[in-house]
């Protein structure tokens, strides 16, 4: 019903106008709150988010794979098939916060999000800066990976662009023996994404309008905000990598 409704309202915002877009809803939160912070090989501190809470869930979004991500999955650690953009690495680790934060092994993770221009793989009549574009049986910026014996996942893609109605952002699902165990989404430092938007391939869209503090997602819950907000080190030039904590309450 919530993807229904969402649809219907996409079809009233692309008649309004491109780049208007209804947003999805947080559906819980979480309760507790916690970081931790590292430094990485090059010197540079990085705060990692999510780690040791349950992380909250989030809307699953109108776009998930076609067709349903368990019947016809993208194995594989990079997304980005052929698209063009800054260039992003993300590192999750899966962890059962019930359990003092043990990996969870085997957990399979599924990403996806929007190219530079702010559209998705597989889905049609999308609008956009383009105009209304359809990408129906395509598959950029989708896939997925079995975590490691440390619960460890990696992806290789680029930085998500924007689309009207939503901060800068990109959704994660957590499958544990076939069975969903956590819908969520990440977002990014505004200094971040805004220098992103306006750089080369982003400057077309420009600076998204919506803050990650008034995203509908996001924005309804400051601590959820906190931790969902992903630390990247790394330049527009070089690209960016981070590091994200999935807690799940197993």
């Amino acid at each position: 019903m919530e993807r229904k409704n969402f649809l219907r309202a996409f079809a009233v915002a692309a008649a309004a106008g491109p780049m208007v877009l209804s947003a999805c809803k947080k559906d819980a939160t979480t309760t507790t709150s916690s970081t931790s912070t590292t430094t990485t090989t090059t010197g540079t501190t990085v705060t990692e988010t999510g780690s040791c809470i349950v992380t909250a869930t989030e809307t699953e979004g109108p776009y998930p794979y076609p067709g349903g991500e368990l019947t016809d999955p993208l194995d594989r650690s990079d997304i980005t098939e052929s698209q063009t953009g800054v260039a992003l690495s993300l590192t999750i680790n899966v962890v059962n916060a019930n359990n003092d934060c043990a990996p969870v092994a085997n957990a399979r993770v599924d990403i996806w999000h929007c190219n530079k221009d702010g559209y998705y793989s597989g889905y049609a009549n999308q609008p956009g800066i383009s105009g209304n574009l359809s990408y129906v049986g395509k598959t950029f910026l989708r896939g997925y990976q079995l975590a490691d014996t440390s619960g460890q996942v990696k992806f290789t893609t680029i930085y998500p662009g924007w689309y009207g109605g939503r901060a800068t952002h990109i959704h994660f699902e957590v499958y544990v023996d076939g069975v969903m165990k956590k819908t969520t989404q990440i977002t990014f430092s505004e200094t971040i994404s805004d220098a992103v938007d306006v750089s080369t391939l982003y400057a077309a869209l420009g600076v998204n309008p919506v803050r990650n503090a008034s995203d509908t997602v996001f924005g309804d819950s400051a601590t959820d905000l906190a931790n969902e907000t992903v630390a990247l080190e790394g330049s527009i030039a070089n690209g960016y990598s981070g590091t994200y904590t999935i807690g799940l309450a197993l």
